[in-house]
C-alpha cells in the first residue's frame, strides 16, 4: 500500500525571547544552522511537503534554508499569537492539500533524527493512532504527528493555548512510540541548552 501524502510544519516564527538578543535558529550547528539541521532531519526521512512557518527575521530564515525543498508560510501574527498561531498558519496551508497527516516540528530540536520521523510515519500508516507522539520515559516530546481529522480541532483550539491541550483532551487518539533518544525533549531555548546540545552533537560523531 503505498504511504498517504505526508507534510512536516516546521515552526520558525519566533523571537527567541528567552535566548538574550539572538536568534537561536540561525546559531552554528553541525555545520549549518539549528534550523536548517531541524528541517534537514525532516527532508532525509522522506518528507516531500516541508512547510518552514516564518515570522521573526523571516528574510534570514529564508536565506539559511533557500537550498532546501521547503515551502515559506509566513504568521504575521507571530509576536501576539505564540507557537500555536505558527501551528494554525501551517496547517491552513495545507488545508488544500491531499496531505493526510502533518509532523509538528518546533525549527530548534536539531538533534532529531530522521528514523524517528520515518518511525511516526510507520506508526501512523499502520493505523497505531490518529495522533502519534514520542515519549522518552515519561515524558512527551516532538514532534507530534496529526492526522488530518484532528486539525479542525487543532485550528479551534483558543488564544492561549497549546498544541499539548489537544493531546490531553483526546486520548483516545494518541499513540506514543517509546524512543532511546532524550532528543525529543531538547530544544535550545537557553544558552545553557545550547551548549548541552552542542556537546551532545559532538559526542554522537
Amino acid at each position: 500500500m503505498p504511504f498517504k501524502p505526508i507534510a512536516a510544519i516546521v515552526l520558525a516564527a519566533g523571537t527567541s525571547s528567552r535566548y538574550q538578543g539572538a536568534n537561536k535558529l540561525l546559531l552554528p550547528f553541525k555545520g549549518s544552522t539549528v534550523i536548517r539541521n531541524t528541517v534537514q532531519a525532516a527532508h532525509d526521512a522522506g518528507i516531500a511537503h516541508l512547510v518552514v512557518v516564518t515570522g521573526h527575521e523571516r528574510e534570514r530564515i529564508e536565506a539559511e534554508l533557500r537550498t532546501l525543498p521547503v515551502t515559506f508560510v509566513h504568521n504575521s501574527h507571530y509576536l501576539e499569537g505564540e507557537m500555536l498561531s505558527s501551528v494554525k498558519a501551517g496547517l491552513a496551508y495545507l488545508e488544500g492539500s491531499d496531505v493526510q497527516a502533518a509532523f509538528i516540528t518546533p525549527g530548534d530540536q536539531p538533534l532529531l533524527p530522521a528514523w524517528l520521523f520515518r518511525r511516526m510515519r510507520q506508526a501512523f500508516e499502520q493505523g497505531c493512532g490518529a495522533i502519534i507522539a514520542p515519549k522518552f520515559g515519561e515524558r512527551r516530546g516532538h514532534p507530534v504527528l496529526i492526522g488530518r481529522q484532528w486539525w479542525p480541532a487543532a485550528r479551534a483550539l483558543p488564544e492561549g493555548a497549546q498544541m499539548r491541550a489537544l493531546l490531553r483532551d483526546h486520548p483516545q487518539a494518541v499513540a506514543h512510540i517509546l524512543v532511546n533518544t532524550d532528543a525529543v525533549l531538547l530544544d535550545v531555548d537557553t544558552p545553557e541548552a545550547y551548549r548541552q546540545a552542542l556537546e551532545r552533537s559532538r559526542s554522537e560523531r
